[in-house]
């Protein structure tokens, strides 16, 4: 691109190449799998409209206080051109569609070309300008240089890893950390990333269903998995939930009130597990469900927890939120119902995890929007029903699965609007037959109707009239932008989107 310009447009030209530089994006990555570490990788993508120049451009890595830069670095080489709306993978040559392989230097091998842990690493232009920069495993980070710290915010919260497919060869699940919006980058890498499906080459995108979608599983036999649903270690498995099997880890005394099989998200070989939805929810969206809930303490050190959340992401191992001495790395980002139990404790909490951060109670980071305590219900199932729509977050527990008007309801606001529909869970238990996994069924999700304030899905006269006969209060379906009153603002809310949904 420097050969377009003559002399005398200097000042255009350095403009241009600012606004060029700004343009290309990390948009991909993997930093550790489940092999040998031979399959990791950087996407860079131009999201742009005009070609830049990446030649001798380089990835610099580093975690060290004393010695900032004290990991490989990879210089791109000469002659290297990224076109508006191209990707540009460097990595291991068995990575697909990988542009440029690298040799780690101390090793001269094509793996483990970046750390397994706390990592920061920066693009940098030829003349050592920070282009874009992400941090990974924040939660135990050193110090980050000051110079890419406007580019990641809180950075990546928790612990990640890919897999490359288990030895019998059910679970070849390749999830990388990926922008939910190619090259949408507002410099908080904790709500522009999350894991999705593994790219390299190509768009992280992928065209949402026609909404709403109902899943209820009775069409599907015992141990499949579904579609547009990737895991971490295991992708989620059908099950009959009154049985025992390999799939589910103890039989219910009862199935769901819809009947049938369920879905369970877990690794039966232990540990923790994730799994979103393959598509994204961008400024709204909703899902509604049943779970199954054990509302019985566990004994000793033991823990268990799950979580189903909308508008972000969790890490791979769906690390137990609420615990230790040290910033927990329960990577969850998003809104999400959030189940715990321990020998001393136990609750679901609708909680805004943002963009990621210490999950324990003495930290800033996470908000919780309501409680149920696990002494308050018994154990069985349970409709949960979580939705954002821009700002406004509406959650219900309990109650009659498609109504507003009952069942316990928590409203309040997040910046997130965001991400997958995500599941997760982990268990720190000796005996796994004791455990209850994340168990749902007849999953819906659907997009909120901007303006609904009585959740019939039509925006009308008896929305206005809602909004009217609550004015002044907190009510939390008519408080439609959950600023926590009902005001002027919800009744233009209705206005404005009238006849929406009808």
């Amino acid at each position: 691109m420097r050969k377009l310009f003559g002399s005398a447009f200097t000042g255009f030209i350095v403009a241009s190449l600012m606004s060029a530089n700004a343009q290309v994006v990390i948009n991909e990555f993997q930093y550790d799998d489940s092999g040998v570490d031979n399959r990791e990788f950087f996407e860079l993508y131009n999201a742009g409209s005009t070609a830049v120049d990446i030649s001798g451009w380089v990835l610099e890595s580093g975690d060290s206080t004393t010695n900032p830069d004290n990991n490989p670095d990879y210089m791109i080489p000469g002659g290297t051109v990224l076109q508006p709306g191209q990707f540009y993978v460097i990595g291991s040559p068995l990575v697909p569609n990988v542009n440029f392989v690298v040799i780690h230097p101390n090793t001269g091998l094509s793996q483990d070309l970046w750390e397994n842990d706390q990592e920061w690493t920066a693009l940098k232009d030829s003349t050592g300008n920070v282009i874009d920069a992400i941090a990974y495993e924040t939660n135990k980070i050193n110090p980050i240089p000051a110079e890419i710290l406007p580019q990641i915010g809180t950075g990546i919260w928790g612990n990640y890893t890919s897999i490359d497919g288990d030895s019998a060869g059910t679970d070849t699940t390749n999830q990388s950390i990926s922008r939910y919006i190619d090259g949408r980058d507002t410099n908080n890498n904790g709500r522009d990333f999350g894991l999705m499906p593994r790219t390299p080459g190509f768009s992280n995108m992928v065209a949402p269903p026609v909404f709403p979608v109902t899943e209820n599983f009775d069409a599907q036999f015992e141990g499949e998995t579904i579609n547009n649903w990737t895991g971490a270690f295991r992708n989620p498995r059908v099950i009959d939930p009154i049985f025992l099997s390999i799939f589910n880890p103890n039989a219910l005394s009862s199935p769901s009130p819809q009947g049938g099989n369920a879905l369970i998200g877990w690794d039966w070989a232990g540990g923790g597990n994730q799994a979103g939805t393959n598509y994204i929810f961008n400024g709204k969206g909703g899902y509604e469900l049943y779970v199954y809930v054990d509302a019985n303490l566990r004994s000793g050190t033991e823990t268990e927890s799950w979580a189903v959340g909308i508008m972000g992401s969790s890490e791979s191992f769906y690390n137990t939120p609420y615990i230790g001495t040290v910033p927990n790395a329960c990577g969850i980002t998003g809104v999400a119902w959030v189940y715990f139990r321990s020998a001393t404790q136990g609750y679901i909490r609708l909680v805004d995890a943002k963009d990621g951060g210490d999950s324990r109670d003495s930290s800033p980071y996470w908000a919780t929007l309501g409680e149920i305590q696990l002494s308050s219900i018994s154990s069985g199932w349970y409709r949960l029903r979580l939705e954002v729509d821009g700002n406004k977050v509406k959650g219900t527990f309990g109650g009659t699965y498609g109504s507003l008007g009952d069942g316990m309801q928590f409203c309040g606001t997040t910046e997130s609007n965001l991400g997958t529909m995500y599941m997760g869970y982990r268990e720190l238990i000796v005996d796994n037959s004791t455990t209850r996994p994340i168990t749902v069924d007849n999953v819906k999700t659907f997009l909120p109707v901007t303006g609904d304030a009585n959740g019939d899905g039509c925006v009308n006269d008896e929305d206005l009239l809602t909004v009217l006969f609550n004015f002044g209060g907190d009510g939390c379906n008519p408080d439609l932008n959950g600023d926590g009153v009902v005001n002027d603002e919800d009744l233009l809310l209705v206005l404005f989107n009238f006849g929406n949904g009808c």
